[in-house]
């Protein structure tokens, strides 16, 4: 792969944008790469949570329109746009715990990423941002924005086209905390791997609830309950889980 790094740690998978002379921008091929990446992490059963990071400069500038002719724009703009979209964890399923690590630019595409991950660690450089409008382009994953962002603030977000600090990101919640630049990774990976110390199966299970189940009335929301949930209270992490608990140690997961 040319445009995204991947490895993993123990438990942990670190994918990181790696096309930083045009700030980690989403090509399609970005795109592409990142399903591959995803996949990985999705079906690999030795990987229970994922960090998603930038190298050089930022996080992501956001989508890559290089190259765009005048004759074809909107047909190749959707193109572009679409693979932005399409490079998020959640439309590969995903249902493993993902942190995102960002720092300086996170910008259209690159906020899509953040948003389809589940937690936000921002370096205090860090900025968000909807630039969009400013090409002319509208923002084509604005109809998902109102999962993550109060109304007002996503508005302003979208119309002026202005980004909000990493302060202000954190108090609207679209980040969990914001530390110093040279302590944003050494935080993510804490977190990972406070998150691999629980059941990965619990885990898994209840990411899937959480992203499949919003909006959904109680009639749909108890099938998926009985699909998702009884299965890891009948596994062997759980009883492992509910041993260890009693005995007050440690659990030895076995993602089975």
């Amino acid at each position: 792969m040319e445009k995204v790094k991947f490895r993993t740690e123990g438990h942990i998978a670190f994918v990181t944008l790696s096309d930083p002379d045009r700030l980690n921008a989403i090509s399609l091929q970005t795109a592409r790469e990142l399903g591959e990446c995803w996949a990985e992490v999705r079906d690999n059963p030795e990987i229970w949570a994922a960090i998603l990071h930038g190298e050089g400069r930022c996080f992501c500038a956001g989508g890559n329109t290089e190259g765009m002719g005048s004759g074809d724009y909107a047909l190749e703009t959707h193109s572009v746009l679409m693979g932005a979209q399409r490079a998020g964890p959640l439309s590969h399923k995903v249902y493993k715990p993902i942190i995102a690590a960002v720092h300086r630019h996170v910008l259209g595409g690159g906020l899509a990423l953040v948003l389809e991950s589940d937690i936000c660690i921002a370096a205090e450089d860090a900025s968000f941002g909807l630039p969009e409008s400013k090409a002319g382009i509208p923002t084509q994953f604005a109809p998902v924005l109102g999962h993550f962002l109060p109304h007002s603030v996503l508005s302003e977000m979208l119309y002026t086209a202005r980004p909000i600090s990493a302060q202000r990101a954190c108090e609207v919640g679209l980040c969990s905390r914001v530390v110093p630049r040279e302590r944003l990774m050494e935080e993510a990976v804490a977190m990972a791997n406070v998150i691999c110390e629980n059941g990965p199966l619990a885990n898994f299970a209840s990411k899937e609830l959480y992203c499949r189940g919003r909006g959904l009335d109680d009639d749909r929301l108890l099938p998926m309950l009985n699909e998702l949930a009884v299965p890891v209270m009948n596994s062997a992490d759980c009883i492992e889980g509910r041993r260890a608990f009693k005995e007050k140690r440690k659990p030895v997961w076995q993602c089975k």
